[in-house]
């Protein structure tokens, strides 16, 4: 179920290695085009396609740090589970790896930052009462956008 290679524009600049080409799964190229948009410029992830598990329906990735200050994370999708939930797990997964790469460059370790409670806590991602993808501000169960609107103007509704 691998894709053909795909240049870097195809999805996004810096998204893939210096301009190399990578076979990654549709599934779970197309849910991480959605959360990866999410991240600021300051992380940018270099995104590599790994067979890290042989678990039957699961498609795998590697997010490495583009400058080398942490280690990689493996991210999954399941090939079975509807679309809103691999979005939604996966941008579970890119927040453990964003967490971690913001630590070992000694930022702040907070993300997606609530800006509700700005230096309190992160967004959760959930699917909501309407079937979509969104970042939720834990202590008051709020939604403040859609998983892949962190960076524009929309606000999610409930």
């Amino acid at each position: 179920m691998l894709i053909d290679a795909l240049p870097i524009w195809d999805i996004r600049p810096g998204f893939f290695q210096d301009g190399k080409t990578v076979a990654i799964d549709k599934a779970l190229e197309s849910a991480l085009e959605i959360v990866l948009s999410d991240l600021s410029p300051t992380l940018n992830p270099t995104v590599e396609d790994s067979e890290w598990s042989n678990f039957p329906g699961q498609v795998t990735a590697l997010l490495l740090d583009a400058e080398g200050k942490s280690g990689g994370s493996g991210v999954y999708v399941m090939t079975d589970q509807p679309r809103i939930e691999q979005i939604v797990s996966l941008a579970d997964q890119v927040q453990e790896w964003a967490v971690e790469a913001l630590w070992s460059r000694g930022l702040g370790a907070v993300w997606p930052e609530c800006r509700l409670h700005p230096d309190s806590h992160p967004l959760h991602a959930r699917v909501s009462d309407k079937g979509r993808a969104v970042w939720v501000c834990p202590t008051q169960n709020q939604v403040i956008a859609e998983v892949g609107s962190l960076h524009s103007n929309e606000r999610g509704g409930n």
